[in-house]
């Protein structure tokens, strides 16, 4: 399964894989932005954001069947 994360500056990270993902995100953070990011920052970053898109598709969904929740 591809993983994306997106950047506010619009960049984009795919990866087939964890450990590719992360390797991506901590070179963008680093090159781009001067930022500095451990394995396990990327880590929680791209659980908080999987989150977050899981529980606004739900809502939606919730919305378009009509509940109230």
């Amino acid at each position: 399964m591809k993983r994306v994360l997106q950047c506010d500056c619009g960049f984009e990270a795919r990866a087939d894989d964890e450990t590719e993902l992360v390797a991506k995100v901590r070179r963008h953070a680093l090159e781009a932005h001067g930022m500095h990011f451990s394995p396990e920052e990327v880590v929680q970053l791209a659980f908080r954001v999987e989150l977050g898109e899981r529980g606004w598709r739900e809502r939606l969904g919730h919305e378009a069947r009509g509940d109230a929740s």
